[in-house]
């Protein structure tokens, strides 16, 4: 059975494995968010980010494939999904560390109410916000946080896809 999924794992079909691990990341974060009702910091969405951009390169990579016999971008493709998924472990990474308090965060992830005074917009949203602290740890297994786990997948994802690239010399 683990031999199958490794048998599995090459550069031909890494763009689509990408494809569907981050999109179950980014799935996973929208079902904590409107099904478990964690709202998510700024952090979190920063890192949803990455997934978005390892998602776009992913399809256009499935798609450049489908349209072309030249099988010279499958190379480009792996290099920049590997450099999309290093964004999003440098992110989970940095969102890990302040919410283990190794380090701080950024000035506007301090969480907290936030006043929106503006006189053009509807009167709800003249009300006080509350925007999560992005120290705050919402959900962890093992000790682990969402952000943890998000950096260990992403790191191992762009260390395959830069394996995938070193073989296709």
């Amino acid at each position: 059975m683990i031999k199958a999924v490794f048998n599995t794992l090459t550069a031909r079909n890494w763009p689509l494995l990408a494809l569907l691990l981050s999109l179950s990341l980014w799935l996973g974060a929208l079902g904590f968010q409107h099904i478990g009702g964690m709202q998510p910091c700024q952090m979190c969405y920063w890192q949803r980010h990455a997934h978005k951009a390892v998602l776009v390169i992913a399809v256009l990579a499935l798609l450049t494939r489908q349209t072309t016999m030249n099988r010279s971008w499958e190379r480009r493709f792996l290099v920049l999904l590997g450099f999309a998924f290093l964004v999003s472990f440098g992110l989970a990474l940095w969102h890990t560390g302040v919410e283990y308090t190794w380090w701080t965060g950024p000035r506007s992830c301090m969480g907290g109410t936030v006043v929106i005074d503006t006189a053009d917009l509807l009167k709800a949203l003249e009300a006080p916000i509350h925007t999560p602290s992005c120290g705050e740890v919402p959900w962890s297994m093992f000790g682990i946080s969402m952000a943890g786990y998000n950096a260990i997948l992403s790191l191992g994802a762009a260390a395959l896809s830069f394996y995938f690239v070193a073989q296709k010399k």
